[in-house]
Order: structure tokens, then sequence, then C-alpha cells
């Protein structure tokens, strides 16, 4: 090893060329052949598997003694965390717990091993790993919505077990390994799932050629062999037995490999039917490009001096690391002739074979790293601490025989990832309870006692759905950006410049390279996320209802239900009291409320008050304040064609003004009572959004936005991809504030709406439908004047014509001072009494759901033992 290492520095100083770096052996830890034998322990009572064994001898020579096993309800929320990424349901845990026979955990981790949601949990795993999004990244960002297909693949083989192996091989080269199978081809999303600059200077064509396959090379790296194979593209590798010659080599691997959509049949994920899927391998026809698309490749990969095109220094031809490859081998040792009939060049499926050898060559080292991914997930760090770097620079194993053998024993399993998942969360180190007292430094390193872990971002969400009545259990298919669909967050759309918050918050994964280890913050936003997220209250009420259900209205039964349910316990004797009281005090104020009539809010700081009732039937020539001899402002037709008036055919039967389709806009001319200047207001607007138009509907506005640049000013309300969007703004020359708040709560065509948009000194809050809490607040980073000189327009916000409302307002009111919250709910309560069919309000239901928002808002619930 020596003698290896002194090579290595001779190459970086120059003294020798740089082929010798992996002429020799390397004699390093992970590219050594694999060590299987199971340590001998005497007095090894505590253990249950082999896995024990290894971790006992370390615990004991640091003079300790392992910690005793958890509770078995703390086993349970565990283990259905780890395996699902979701909590233990009522019915799991009655079965678990009433199983008091021999092999009784045996059966629980078979039973959620067998669950449709283990691939959902550990394919997310894996998503970190490869980069995986939906779109492409830099300026343009442009979106593959078919790119899904990957994920489904993974999820899939996760589920069904694919052996480890054929997993990877698929991914590297499905196309010409497997091409008659649709799964193999969506495999090869993952060569397909980085970054792509959509808009290349000419100049820079090749070069970002260049950077794809540095991409590729780097991410397989990291992902399968553990190793920072990209560090050598401008220089030998400082640490590891990489040359500069070698990661050209490597990367000539794909130098044919690009992007393309085939249809395929996604009957294996999906259903039956052909869909297009995002692929790569070679003669597909390329993706298009925005601007200068140049080759889809180039026929010769060349050394570059510095990693720069301009300084090519020789071709290079297609090969691996010489450091894990007998000497003197070359790709054709790789070679499968039985499949090599067709066009591509099969140099990905000899890397593939090459990769999973385990004789000759890298299999070795994979079976180490992934293994250590398993560890890490269910242990809370890997054995190897860094995950993604097994070289020199990386941390060297806490147990190197545990890791061997635990490789051994995947390779022995016909490469199989269950197996091994039995072996880790079966054995008597994973359920060690958490260490309370004598806690020393090393306990981490040689997992002693168990850590408190807080759940990743998709877990923390999940769980907030499972526990409610619309949680939508459907797998695969394509995914959204609405942050409130009720499916699991593996489901959303992966879009790099536009991050779910929720996930984003709670410290979701980097998606422009592989994640290995997601950080774990802990930061003020998110604690407010949970107290007073539109999300988390709609899962809270939703939990709340799913309680009632099963409990018959029982308070004491409910809160029972609340722990066990939410944090899979039952309450000590204090929380249960305390709980029971909390419900007695909000069911009283939620009556008193209830018994309190909304009263009208008008007052002289109401400047405009329109309601649709009282107006004609049939075109609307003129809609103005109903209130006799209020402010003249008055709403004409902008153009020819008009609005009209219609009654709704529910028993209330009361009017709206129904706009579109197309552009059918009502337009006051500029008034003093409508330039609110940088002062305090209040706005508010019932509405409904046809069930049948498209989205980006422009509500209301005075805004002056001319339609491409220039000086704009104003407010607005506008929805688009289901949210509502209430601005301030006010623009020079492309400079100065624009203040966009965006709703949590979702806008639902056919469904009337209450929104309130309220400034108090430069905080915009806005409010939807029930109002109980503000939907979404913004502080203004300066005082924004919104005094445009243009008129306030119903069915539109700017002067341009282009999406303007299709759908019906009701009512209409601004006020020149800002509401307070209490005031803002009851005035939706009272829009609510007129234009909506509403049920009475439930005290015990309401009651419950702010019991079960308390509960979200633990640390308990977010983290686990």
């Amino acid at each position: 090893m020596n003698r290896t290492w002194n090579l290595i520095l001779a190459v970086l100083l120059g003294l020798v060329p740089a082929a010798a770096v992996a002429a020799e052996p390397a004699g390093f830890w992970s590219f050594e052949p694999l060590r299987s034998q199971v340590p001998d322990v005497a007095g090894n009572r505590w253990c249950r598997n082999a896995v024990d064994r290894f971790v006992l001898v370390e615990i004991r020579r640091q003079g300790l003694a392992p910690v005793g096993t958890a509770s078995r309800e703390r086993l349970l929320r565990r283990l259905s965390l780890d395996l699902l990424g979701l909590p233990p349901t009522a019915e799991q845990r009655s079965m678990f717990l009433a199983d008091n026979g021999p092999g009784a955990w045996d059966r629980l981790v078979d039973r959620l091993l067998s669950n449709p949601h283990f691939g959902e949990r550990w394919g997310r795993h894996w998503l970190d790993v490869v980069r995986f999004a939906e779109s492409y990244g830099f300026e343009h960002d442009l979106d593959n919505l078919n790119a899904f297909h990957f994920r489904d693949f993974v999820i899939r083989a996760f589920n069904d077990d694919l052996p480890f192996d054929r997993f990877v091989r698929w991914q590297l080269a499905g196309d010409e390994l497997k091409p008659e199978n649709p799964l193999s081809r969506m495999a090869t999303g993952f060569l397909a799932a980085g970054v792509r600059n959509a808009d290349i200077a000419k100049v820079r064509v090749e070069q970002e050629r260049y950077d794809e396959l540095d991409d590729l090379a780097s991410t397989v790296g990291t992902a399968f062999l553990g190793l920072s194979i990209g560090c050598a593209r401008c220089h030998d590798h400082k640490y590891d037995p990489i040359s500069r010659e070698e990661y050209y080599r490597f990367v000539a691997t794909f130098e044919r490999t690009i992007r393309g959509e085939v249809e395929l049949s996604t009957a294996p994920t999906m259903a039956a039917g052909l869909r297009k899927v995002l692929v790569a391998g070679e003669g597909l026809k390329p993706l298009a490009r925005v601007y200068n698309p140049g080759p889809p490749f180039y026929e010769k990969t060349w050394l570059l001096r510095r990693g720069d095109v301009r300084l090519k220094e020789r071709e290079v031809q297609p090969g691996f690391l010489d450091v894990l490859m007998p000497v003197g081998a070359t790709p054709n040792d790789w070679r499968q002739a039985e499949i090599e009939t067709g066009q591509s060049t099969y140099r990905r499926s000899r890397m593939a074979a090459w990769i999973t050898d385990v004789d000759h060559g890298a299999g070795n080292l994979l079976a180490r790293v992934i293994v250590n991914r398993l560890w890490q997930h269910h242990f809370g760090r890997g054995l190897v601490a860094t995950p993604n770097d097994f070289g020199e620079r990386g941390e060297r194993p806490s147990h190197p025989e545990l890791l061997d053998w635990l490789a051994s024993e995947l390779l022995r399993s016909g490469w199989q990832l269950k197996p091994i998942h039995r072996l880790l969360v079966g054995s008597a180190t994973y359920r060690q309870a958490v260490l309370s007292e004598g806690a020393t430094e090393a306990d981490a390193g040689i997992f002693r006692g168990r850590p408190v872990r807080r759940l990743e971002a998709e877990a923390i969400r999940d769980s907030l759905l499972a526990l409610g009545d619309r949680f939508d259990r459907r797998q695969f298919g394509p995914g959204t950006l609405v942050e409130r669909q009720p499916r699991r967050s593996v489901y959303f759309r992966v879009k790099r410049s536009q991050p779910v918050p929720l996930i984003s918050l709670f410290d979701g994964p980097d998606t422009l390279q592989a994640t290995a280890t997601r950080s774990v913050t802990t930061v003020s936003p998110q604690a407010l996320a949970l107290f007073n997220g539109g999300a988390v209250r709609e899962a809270a009420e939703s939990f709340a209802r799913v309680v009632l259900a099963t409990t018959r209205r029982s308070p004491a039964a409910g809160v029972r239900r609340v722990f066990g349910d939410a944090l899979g316990r039952e309450p000590t004797v204090s929380e249960y009291e305390e709980a029971l009281a909390f419900l007695e005090a909000q069911q009283v104020e939620y009556i008193e409320s209830q018994d309190r009539e909304p009263r009208e809010i008008s007052d002289q700081s109401l400047v405009v008050w329109l309601r649709a009732d009282g107006l004609t039937e049939g075109p609307v020539e003129r809609w103005r304040d109903h209130r006799p001899g209020a402010t003249a402002v008055e709403f004409l037709p902008l153009g020819q064609r008009r609005p009209v008036v219609k009654k709704d055919a529910t028993p209330k039967q009361r009017s709206s003004v129904k706009f579109g389709p197309g552009a059918t806009v009502l337009k006051a001319a500029d008034h003093p009572s409508l330039n609110l200047g940088t002062g305090d207001f209040t706005i508010s607007v019932v509405f409904r959004l046809d069930p049948g138009s498209k989205g980006g509907h422009q509500i209301l506005g005075k805004d002056s936005f001319p339609g491409s640049g220039g000086d704009y000013t104003g407010y607005f309300f506008h929805e688009q991809k289901g949210k509502l969007r209430f601005s301030t703004r006010n623009r020079r020359g492309g400079q100065g504030q624009q203040n966009y708040l965006d709703s949590h709560g979702a806008i639902v065509k056919g469904r009337w709406h209450r929104a309130t948009a309220v400034r108090r000194r430069q905080l915009l809050r806005l409010f939807l439908d029930n109002a109980v809490r503000v939907d979404r607040e913004l502080r203004e980073p300066a005082p924004t004047n919104t005094d445009a000189a243009v008129g306030l327009k119903l069915g539109l916000i700017d002067e341009s014509l282009s999406g303007a409302f299709h759908g019906e307002i009701a009512e209409v009111r601004i006020y020149r001072r800002a509401m307070e919250s209490n005031e803002v709910r009851q005035l939706h309560r009272l829009l609510g009494s007129y234009y909506l069919t509403a049920r009475p309000i439930d005290p015990l239901e309401l009651a419950l759901a702010d019991l079960c928002q308390a509960i979200f808002c633990l640390n308990e619930f977010i983290y686990v033992e």
C-alpha cells in the first residue's frame, strides 16, 4: 500500500506518467476482496443474529454494554416509519400488540416489507442518490412531463425486490440488455435525470456536452461505487487511484448516449397502453433545445487539459477504473456477444457487466456501497459515515468486518435487498432503546443505543396525510406541483426551480447532484409551518373526522385515538386530563361563537360595496355601489361584450355576475376612493371559477402592467395553477417592489370562494373561505404605493385582455382600513351564510382538530425513537 501511494504522490509531482497511478494494486480497504467471518462472542445472550456479534465486539472494546430493548409500541412506530415512511395504522397496532407468540416481530417485518408503500419509501432514498428531477435546471428549467416513469420503475423495483445487480445494470444499459422489456427501458431514465442546458451559446455547445458527460460519470461513481470520479476531470485525483486518463476513458463509455423519448407499454406500472417515456440510449431522436442545439453527441472523446474543450490533448477509448480491474484487462473482457447484435456500441452494457462483476470487476465495492446505504437509513448513519465517498478522503468504516459480511450476505441472497433489511431490523442492535443515561462520545460510532432522528420532509407530510380521510393511496403516474394533493410526497413533480415549500422547508434533497445524506436543520419557519400552515390545518381537520367516526364522538376515546394513531402510544394520565380539558374549553369557545350571529361590517371606511343581488337579469350595462348615496364609483363594460347576471340554482337563489368565456370586463374610471397608496386597506371578493374554464383567471385588479416591460403599479387578485395570488407592486424601469402573496389553500373550479386581502403597516395577509386562520402573510420590504392612473377592473387585472376571468363574482368590498382577524372571520361567516349552503359548525370536531394540530406540533410527532 505504501508503494502505491508513493507512486500517486510521484504522479502528482510530475515524476512519473499518470498511467502508473492505477497500474499497481491499491491495497486500500474498499478495493480489497470481501471478508465474511463472523466473530465468536462469549456470553452473547443479547445477540439476536450475526449483526449483533459484530456490534457487541465494538461495544465491549469500549468497556460498555448494549442498551436494553425499546417498548413494543416504540418499536412498532420505529419500524413502520423506517420501512413505509408512515405511522402504523390502528389495525396494525392492535394486531402487533396482541401477537405475543414467538416470531411476532418477524411476522410484522414480513407484513411491512410486502406492503406496497415500502417501494415508495425506499425508492425515495434512491431518487436522492441519483439526483432525480423532472425538469432540466438552468435559466429555462424546462419540464419533461415523461420523466416520472423512472420514478415509477424505482418504486416497482424495490417492491418486487428486483436483484440489485440487475437494478444497476438496467439503469446503465437496460436498452442494450433487455430492449423488449418496458421496465428495463424506463430504468435508463437514470441516465437522463440530470441537468440539461436548453439554451447554449454557440461557442459553448461542445463544452456543454462534456459537462453532461461529467454529470453522468460523476453520478455513476458516487451512486454505485462511492467514488468521486469527477475529481479527476481536470487533474489526476489527488487522493484516490484515478487518473485523468481513466476519467476520460470512463466518460467515453457514454460518448454516444443521449436523452430521448420512446413509446413504451406502461402496464408494469400505471396501466396498459403506450405512453411516451423519457429514456437514454444510442440512436434516439434527441430532445429539442431552445437555442443552438448543436450535434447530440461527438464521435470522439478527447482527454482535455483542465477540462477545457479548447485544450484537447489526445483521443481516448472507453475504459473503466484500473484499480477495480485485473492487470491488462480491457472493456472487451466484459463483452456479451449474445446481446451485441444491434446498432448500439454496447459500451454501457460492458460497463454494467463490469460494475456488477464480483470476481474481476467492481462488484464487491458495489455491494459494500449499497449495504452501507441500507444501514445508514435504518440506523441514522452508515457504517461508512460518508456514503458517497469510499475513497481516501472518506471516513473509514466503523465496523469493516460487519460491512464486508453484510456485502457477502447480499451476494449469497442473489443480490436481493429485502433479506438484508430483515437482518438489520431483526437485530438486537436495531431494537435498542434510546440511551437515556450513561451516554458517551463513542456511542454513535459503535451503534450503542438508539439515536432520536427527525423524519424526512416526505415522511412528515405523508404521516399527516395518512392519519386523515383524504389520503390517496394510488401508485404511479404523473406527479403534480399542487402542495395539497392527497397522494404521497414521492408523487410530487420534481421541478428544480420550484421545490414544494413544505418539502424544502424540512430539508428536501438537492436535485442538482447526488444526495447521500440529507442535512437536518432546526429553524423557526418549520415550527410556524406546523402551527399556522394551511396544509397542516387541513390534515388536522381530516384526522379529527376520522377520530370522530371511529370513537362514536366520545371525547375520552378520541383523545386515546389521537395519541395512539399520531404518536403510537397511550397518553399519560396528565396528558389525558389536559387534553380533555382542552377539548372542553375549545368547544365552549366554538359554541359561543356559533351563538353570536355574524353582524354586518359596514362603516365609513367601506368605500366600495358591490352586490349582484338587485341587478336586473341579463347583460350588465353598469354595476354600481348598491348603497343609497354611496360614492359615485360605477363599473361599465370595457369593449362590446357584456358579462351577464344570473341566478344561482340553489335554494338561496342568489345572483352573481357571470364573466366569460372570452374577455367580458367591467371597468370603473379612476377614482380617489380606489387609490389606496401605501395605506392600510381590506379588499374582499366572493367568486367562483367556471367548471369548464382553463387556468389563469384574472379576478379583479387596479394594475397598470402594459403587457411587456416598462413601469407598472397597482394591486390585484389572480388565480393561477389552483392557487390565489394577491399582489401589491410598484415597478419603475424594472426596479421596485413586487409583492406576491400566493395562497396555501386550493382554488377549486365550480366552488364558491371567499377571499380577503388585508394590509396593515406593510404586512399583507390573505384569508380564504372559513378564515379560521390566516392562509398566507408577507411583509412588504418597503412601503408600496399602489396608486395607478388606471381604473379598477372586474374580470381583469391590468391593461391586457389576456387571461380575462371566466367565472362569477357575487360581491366585492373595499375598506380603507385594515380589518382585525376576528373581523375577517366574522365577514367570511356572514358571506358564507349569505351565499353558501354551509353545514353548521361542529364544536367537538373543531375542538378535536385543534387538539390534532397541537399534537402535530410536538417534537414527538416529527421525531422517531
